[in-house]
């Protein structure tokens, strides 16, 4: 029997199956998705098992050994590797790591051996330990001619180490021996006290005791201590309380669990609509609980690891096993939560949209929540939309799918009203809590009034005014760093990335200037590089500079601020989000990451700051996007008490940004009528090719005769067009966009690397609009 095999390297010339022959100490087991180590040139390396078969004309080679008891991949992870296929075009090693559970692959490194340490070059002798061994870095590639040279000659061995990426934690634990002959235990009063109360005991908790290390070796020599290694895990640390709240349901709530219990095990699709602080939560609760008791598991995706926590804390009164699966995880946090997550019992896990991919056996439920949320888009890498794989995964299970949102997205709303999906409604807040205020204030009026600032007068009074009544305030600002740009009050320079067609963005707190899509930076200098006069100021606003000004105008308050730039330590969301639910703060400032899902009980007062921002982008959902950004920002005011939203803009009259202070339909009827008119999504699928390469001329060519070739497959192709940045990493980009019912997607594919492999010029395929 023979294995047709992946092999762990991502590069094109590699990027096929391999066949290798399987051993007759395998044949019993070894199965297709398992993990092995085969020889591979001169190198072990780790592969995929991705098909088993009778005959082979080119194995010459036995796998060397199989990692897995059970299959790391089964039927479910192929079907979402083919879907993945239609995405784009990638490496099959790509596709793998995309659906693959990052703690099932491993690292590769390199150890020099020195068979002579005499004979080595003097400047590579310090590199090596007492044993004679050197462990390679990725800095010591410099060294890589010598080192060849050296084996070459046998003064040396090159050997590659495979390691797993992680390893099972234990820590040392005693057991008493109530039966030792140790005379001189007298001594040991408090060792003896310990062990009445526990019949094991950690190595470290005993120190912490004041038993010392010399006193445990000394019982250990005797027998009175015995060691064993126990597992321990790494279980994340949570720096809420948890909260049980007694859930009384309302008649929509009530009526929302049961159709959805109704389907609990039959394949459906639910959009769960629900006004912002309708209860949606509390319906995802009810429905989980009788999930469980099917001892069955559930999938619980949130848009942004800032939501993890707030979801967690819900669901602990409720959920015995409950896990969390996302990237602010440790390594070995995140190994742990996947193995607890394999046993065979009832669980719930949170997690970001990398989790839709998690191996759960016995799969019963899966919610998305603020499922119009573009951050359930990978749009890096291999590119996939979590709702997507979700509905594969619910097809593949039979069991429902439940979307929930207060504004649907346009394409989920108009499933809906196909009855593809199952609308559910919930139109109120429990307790008839009224929805907020919403008042709009143009800033153009203000500068007439001689405001300059970027607080109204109105925002600013309202901010002063819950301060005095010790309610708590948040404000959203979705644009990063401190200013947009700097500019020479004297030439008029803008300094731009020397690679990229944008200026550079300013950020105060590190005095730096840096560029978003490559990451150049450079100090700042208020010295104009172009005319030398000392005149270069910051312009326009960032968050970093509306946390500044705040402080300066309201000094005594105490403010927090919630970015990316700010949240990238260990737990960071968690910290800031429960210093502000605990009210150790009276202001929340940030981008859209505060916008959805979070609950502040004295929150009485949201205010946008330049409601009109996102509106600026030539995109295809500005619309969408803006709408659903300020809609759900209002909703987190006012979800106990009374409250008010202020929206501040240039363009306040646009209907995306009127719609908020009325019911979703209107908006959606205007977006949907939009899109009819454009024949784009929901109406016709779209997707885009970008063209990249440092010649101009030959990059238009190329997505011309690209648009040719794919307009003869009966595909309505759009452009070439410049992109939105006409440059990044030196490189000239354009783009040409296709409208379609159905396509074949490897035919498109197949033209794509026809052209490249003639040209040499980057093409990358992108499955939806607005992301190059």
């Amino acid at each position: 029997m023979y294995a047709k095999v992946i092999v762990d390297i991502s590069h094109h010339e590699v990027n096929q199956l391999y066949d290798y022959i399987i051993p007759s100490t395998m044949e019993g087991f070894l199965e297709k998705g398992s993990r092995v180590y085969v020889p591979f040139g001169q190198q072990k390396r780790l592969g995929f098992v991705i098909d088993i078969v009778s005959q082979s004309r080119d194995a010459t080679k036995e796998i060397i050994s199989c990692l897995d008891i059970v299959p790391t991949l089964d039927d479910e992870h192929f079907l979402m590797i083919d879907h993945l296929k239609l995405q784009g075009i990638n490496l099959f090693n790509e596709l793998l790591k995309t659906v693959i559970n990052h703690e099932l692959t491993v690292t590769y490194t390199k150890e020099v051996y020195a068979n002579d340490l005499s004979l080595v070059d003097d400047d590579l002798k310090p590199f090596f330990n007492k044993k004679n061994i050197w462990r390679l870095k990725k800095k010591d590639q410099v060294y890589q001619s010598k080192l060849t040279r050296l084996k070459r000659q046998k003064i040396i061995d090159i050997k590659t180490i495979i390691q797993e990426k992680n390893k099972i934690k234990t820590e040392t634990y005693y057991t008493f021996n109530h039966h030792h002959h140790y005379p001189k235990m007298s001594k040991y009063v408090d060792v003896v006290n310990i062990f009445i109360e526990h019949d094991e005991y950690s190595k470290k908790a005993l120190l912490e005791q004041g038993i010392s290390v010399s006193q445990i070796n000394t019982l250990i020599k005797h027998e009175v201590l015995m060691p064993f290694e126990k597992e321990v895990l790494r279980d994340p640390h949570h720096f809420f309380e948890e909260v049980n709240k007694d859930i009384v349901l309302t008649d929509e709530q009530q009526n929302a669990t049961s159709s959805i219990l109704s389907s609990i095990n039959s394949r459906s699709t639910f959009l769960l609509k629900g006004i912002t602080g309708s209860g949606k939560t509390e319906v995802y609760i009810e429905v989980i609980k009788q999930v469980l008791k099917q001892h069955k598991k559930v999938l619980l995706l949130v848009p942004e690891i800032t939501l993890i926590a707030p979801m967690l804390q819900r669901l602990m009164p409720t959920v015995k096993h409950l896990y969390t699966y996302h990237s602010g995880l440790s390594k070995g946090e995140r190994f742990d939560q996947y193995r607890q997550i394999q046993k065979d019992e009832p669980c719930v896990v949170v997690g970001t949209r990398s989790a839709v991919f998690l191996k759960m056996e016995n799969l019963g439920l899966i919610i998305i929540d603020e499922e119009h949320d573009e951050s359930y888009q990978q749009l890096e890498g291999v590119i996939y939309q979590a709702k997507d794989i979700a509905l594969l995964r619910a097809d593949y299970h039979q069991i429902p799918l439940v979307l929930g949102s207060a504004t649907p997205s346009i394409t989920s709303m108009y499933f809906a009203s196909l009855h593809t999906y199952q609308l559910l409604e919930l139109t109120k807040r429990p307790l008839d809590l009224p929805l907020p205020k919403i008042h709009y204030v143009d800033m153009k009026e203000e500068l007439r009034q001689k405001n300059t600032t970027i607080f109204s007068r109105k925002l600013l009074l309202s901010i002063l005014d819950r301060l005095e009544r010790k309610e708590q305030v948040m404000l959203l600002y979705n644009r990063k760093g401190y200013a947009p740009f700097v500019l020479c009050r004297s030439c008029g320079d803008v300094p731009k990335c020397p690679h990229c067609d944008v200026s550079l963005t300013y950020y105060k707190d590190k005095n730096i200037l840096k560029c978003h899509y490559c990451g150049y930076e450079k100090p700042f200098s208020k010295t104009c590089e172009a005319c030398g006069e000392d005149k270069v100021k910051e312009v326009g606003i960032g968050i970093e500079y509306i946390e500044s000004t705040l402080k300066k105008a309201i000094p005594d308050a105490k403010i927090l601020r919630l970015d990316q730039n700010i949240t990238q330590t260990k737990h960071s969301h968690e910290k800031i989000w429960h210093q502000f639910q605990s009210e150790q703060a009276d202001i929340l400032i940030g981008t859209q990451m505060i916008a959805k899902g979070l609950d502040f009980p004295k929150v009485t007062l949201m205010g946008i700051l330049m409601a009109d921002l996102s509106l600026k982008v030539p995109s295809y959902h500005a619309t969408e996007k803006t709408y659903m950004l300020l809609s759900q920002a209002s909703g987190r005011s006012g979800r106990f008490m009374p409250g008010e939203t202020i929206i501040q803009g240039y363009n306040i009259q646009h209907f995306a940004i009127q719609s908020v202070s009325k019911p979703y339909e209107v908006f959606y009827k205007e977006a949907l009528y939009e899109r009819k008119i454009q024949d784009i999504e929901p109406f016709k699928k779209t997707s885009q090719i970008l063209v990249s390469d440092v010649g101009f001329l030959k990059a238009y060519q190329t997505a011309f005769i690209l648009k040719k070739k794919i307009e003869a497959l009966g595909i309505m192709v759009l452009g070439p067009s410049l992109a939105l940045i006409k440059r990044i990493k030196d490189m000239h980009r354009f783009t040409i966009t296709l409208k379609y019912r159905d396509m074949n997607e490897h035919q498109v594919f197949d033209i794509i690397e026809h052209i490249k492999e003639q040209t040499h010029v980057s093409i990358r395929y992108y499955p939806m609009l607005d992301i190059v």
